[in-house]
């Protein structure tokens, strides 16, 4: 009797392997045994040409934002971030930051992330590395668009309401 048990709870605790597959507008998900789910995932998007990044190096503690430009490497620490494309909503170029990235670390010899990062959802798909993190922020759409690393996110400081506590 407490055979069959201990098998019934080692397949509960067994993770199983997920399979997605794209194709054209769907996006078809199978989960062991579990029915097919289809869905329709593409909506509207627009390209921007470059994306606002950010770095820690979390052994000096120190942040700092990177403005990558399509195609165009840069070097930050020993990494080199090659951004392929940023997409956003369409219409809304402060909606959700969709940016395809290439980052190689030049010690290790090869890539530590090759793919997509949703700026909504950064632990989703998340750079692994022992020294660095990067993270997507938003689209840049050109050098109008307000900037963190030039300060322009806020061209007035905000103001705290009048009676809302303070001196």
């Amino acid at each position: 009797m407490i055979r069959p048990l201990a098998a019934a709870i080692a397949m509960l605790a067994t993770p199983v392997a997920a399979q997605v597959t794209i194709q054209g507008d769907t996006t078809t998900i199978q989960l062991g045994n579990a029915p097919t789910v289809e869905a329709e995932t593409r909506e509207a998007v627009s390209i921007a040409p470059q994306a606002v990044m950010r770095g820690l190096d979390k052994l000096a503690g120190a942040s700092e934002d990177i403005v990558l430009t399509a195609g165009d490497p840069i070097t930050y620490g020993p990494l080199t971030i090659t951004m392929r494309e940023c997409r956003y909503p369409q219409g809304n170029p402060s909606g959700d930051a969709y940016v395809g990235l290439l980052v190689v670390d030049r010690n290790l010899g090869g890539p530590v992330f090759d793919g997509w990062m949703i700026a909504s959802s950064p632990a989703l798909n998340a750079m692994d590395h022992p020294r660095y993190d990067v993270w997507a922020i938003r689209c840049k759409l050109d050098d109008r668009t307000p900037s963190v690393v030039a300060g322009e996110s806020s061209p007035l400081p905000l103001m705290r309401p009048e009676g809302l506590g303070g001196n």
